[in-house]
Order: structure tokens, then sequence, then C-alpha cells
């Protein structure tokens, strides 16, 4: 499974990223975001009750994939790992629901790892997720969707540790 994968400091930041691949054509089912329920907490404002009337009203302000995006972030459905305390949206919430209470005794890079990102990647953003930054990874249809969206985030965004997975 090849991904473009990158984090961010602010939830601002990571915006701007989504905005700019939404305006390149990527679809919403391309785009993951993982973050701790902390930091879930202090990116969106939002306590630990249900979340399912803030992901609407997060949708709703923003409109269209970004507010699909980062409403699913807010709501209720989204995939929660057990033991990990990460939230996953997107196209990698398949590849880690299968991990369920394994990822919990493999720890977060094993998670990642199990999702296809490659070690040494995943124990960068093990650290970046564990300092409350917000992960993005993208699922490109082929290589020049692969290299314009690795082009765009590093020349149009404030990401950091941008890397391809093959």
């Amino acid at each position: 499974m090849t991904h473009v994968t990158a984090t961010f400091d602010t939830r601002s930041a990571a915006e701007l990223a989504l905005n700019r691949l939404v305006d390149m054509g990527i679809r919403e089912e391309q785009i993951s975001l993982i973050v701790t329920e902390e930091s879930r907490g202090n990116h969106f404002q939002i306590e630990t009750k249900s979340r399912a009337d803030e992901g609407a009203a997060a949708g709703a302000t923003f409109g269209g994939v970004v507010g699909a995006i980062l409403g699913s972030v807010l709501a209720a459905g989204a995939l929660a790992i057990p033991g990990l305390n990460l939230i996953v949206v997107g196209s990698l919430t398949g590849a880690l629901a299968g991990l369920g209470a394994g990822a919990a005794t493999g720890g977060l890079i094993g998670a990642l790892v199990g999702a296809g990102i490659p070690e040494h990647e995943a124990k960068i953003y093990e650290d970046e997720l564990k300092a409350g930054n917000i992960l993005l990874a993208v699922k490109p249809t082929d290589g020049e969707q692969k290299r314009r969206v690795k082009d765009m985030l590093e020349k149009n965004t404030q990401a950091h540790n941008i890397a391809v997975a093959a």
C-alpha cells in the first residue's frame, strides 16, 4: 500500500494541506488523518463526550471534502484504537481497524507498520503523534499523483516529516 505521509503542528496547517489536496483533485477516500484522543481535544477544542454534534457542525462549517474529513475526526464514528489512544479517519481506517487489541500490545509503531508505513517513518510518527501533532496520509492513485502530492506538501504547506511509503 503506497501512501504519502506528513505531520502538522496545528489544525490550521493540516486544513491548509487538506484544501490544497482537494484543489488537486484528491478524493476524500484517499485521505486519512490520525490524532491522539488528547490531540483531538486540543486541536478541535472538544470534550470527551459524544462528538456527533460537533462533527456535524464542523462539516457544515467547512463544507465539502475538507468539512467531511474534519467532521469525521470529531464524530463518534471515527475509529478509536483501544490501548493506543488514537483516532483514525479515512483510507487507513480499514488497515488499522483489523489491528484492534493487538495494536495495544504491538504499540503505535506496530500499528503504523501494519498499515503499510515503513518502520523508520513509523518511529518518527509515533513521536510526532505523542507530541500532539496531526498525521496526514494520502493514498495516491498512481505515480504521477504521488509525485504531485509530495511536491505540494513540500512546497506549499507547513508539513514536516514528508515521506512516501511504497
